[in-house]
């Protein structure tokens, strides 16, 4: 019986100091309860937690805002990208050459041509210069025609560049009435 004893005795003493454990742990509790900064932070604890509450939907509505300003940030570079090329395009064609042919007069309409050359084209795709000619004819470039209607303002145009020195005209359109009165003319149309 001794083994049973001694099993029924430490159990026993277990139990005793588990309770004197709990014991003084409750006082220790109590004693901290009681310290007069321990009640003031068990008293701020649910400001604490409102605080906290308030941070974080203003922490979302912060998110939120950043990432309208992002949005809207990306918009404005798109749209700065878009009149920065705009201002260069305006920029580059008001610096381009327009060449009139015809004298300005009231009783005249005004159209507008785009022609190129040809010739200069196939020379600079064969790393060559023409003396004669200015490169920019690779490019179309823009030439206002004083006429009265538009076979005349093609015959003109024509005469002033004509086909047989690699002059094409793309295209001619009236300018002063707004109308796209558009009149395509293919390379072979030129030459004959």
């Amino acid at each position: 019986m001794g083994l049973l004893h001694a099993i029924l005795l430490a159990g026993t003493l277990a139990v005793v100091v588990g309770l004197i454990i709990m014991v003084i742990g409750k006082l220790g509790e109590a004693a901290v309860e009681r310290h007069p900064e321990m009640r003031r932070a068990a008293s701020r604890l649910p400001l604490g937690a409102q605080m906290e509450n308030r941070l974080e939907g203003r922490e979302a509505d912060v998110r939120a805002e950043l990432t309208a300003l992002q949005n809207a940030l990306g918009e404005a570079r798109r749209r700065r990208y878009a009149l920065d090329k705009e201002l260069e395009d305006a920029r580059r064609s008001a610096q381009a050459p327009v060449r009139v042919v015809g004298r300005e007069d009231a009783g005249l309409n005004r159209f507008v041509a785009w022609m190129v050359n040809r010739l200069v084209q196939q020379a600079q795709t064969d790393a060559r210069t023409v003396i004669a000619l200015d490169p920019e004819w690779a490019g179309p470039q823009v030439i206002e025609v004083w006429s009265e209607n538009l076979s005349d303002a093609r015959r003109d145009l024509l005469r002033y560049f004509p086909a047989p020195l690699g002059y094409v005209l793309l295209s001619i359109q009236l300018a002063n009435s707004g109308k796209a009165a558009k009149d395509t003319v293919t390379e072979t149309e030129s030459m004959a």
